[in-house]
């Protein structure tokens, strides 16, 4: 595939995650009856697997996705790719972690201003309001930037592979985690996700555009 056509197709997955999420966006907004039942439903079905020797693997799982650990682990990364001298990737990152899932977020949340969900009890403490997931939306954006990361420096498949699938999974547990906790709806954790994965795809494509990446498997 080349440079171009997988930029057009980056822009176009930014695009439809906007569109998505926008969605999402109104119906939150217009608090449709049909979405209020179904984060209901879905909910207390993440909320009755709770049992005493799994609660604390999960909220291990949610503290780990916290802001503040977030910003830790990004610091480590930023400080790994200056150190081999990959400035580029570095600020891909940054611009991810910092714009996407966090301040972009933060705007959201305090335009729509979505209460907790409080049909069960908060396993952990959240502050805020609830639309969107900030762990979702942060964990796709910093777990989902290492991806990219990873695509750029890593040349063997398999560990490509690897790393990738343990970046997604760790996406996926860190959103369902707010869900099993009981401090966001089903909705705001899907509208996390496609928040970050949009500004993720977006990043991708202005620095693609902007020749502000390294050429893939530069390490090599």
């Amino acid at each position: 595939m080349s440079t171009k056509s997988f930029r057009q197709r980056l822009l176009y997955y930014s695009l439809g995650a906007y569109l998505i999420f926008a969605l999402f966006f109104c119906l939150v907004w217009q608090q449709v009856p049909w979405l209020t039942q179904f984060d209901l439903s879905v909910n207390a079905w993440f909320t009755n697997l709770r049992t005493t020797w799994l609660n604390p693997s999960v909220i291990a799982i949610t503290n780990f996705g916290n802001p503040s650990n977030s910003a830790l682990l990004n610091a480590v990364v930023l400080i790994i790719l200056l150190s081999f001298r990959q400035q580029q990737l570095a600020l891909f990152s940054l611009v991810n972690v910092a714009l996407v899932g966090g301040l972009g977020n933060h705007l959201v949340k305090q335009l729509v201003m979505r209460p907790r969900p409080t049909a069960a009890t908060h396993l952990v403490y959240a502050g805020g309001y609830s639309f969107p997931s900030g762990h979702a939306a942060g964990s796709m954006a910093f777990f989902g930037a290492l991806i990219v990361i990873t695509y750029y420096l890593v040349a063997d498949f398999k560990k490509r592979r690897i790393l990738n699938s343990l970046s997604a999974l760790l996406i996926l547990l860190i959103g369902l985690s707010r869900i099993y906790v009981g401090v966001h709806n089903t909705s705001d954790v899907l509208a996390g996700w496609t928040w970050g994965f949009a500004g993720l795809c977006l990043t991708w494509w202005l620095f693609l555009k902007f020749n502000l990446l390294p050429n893939k498997n530069a390490a090599d």
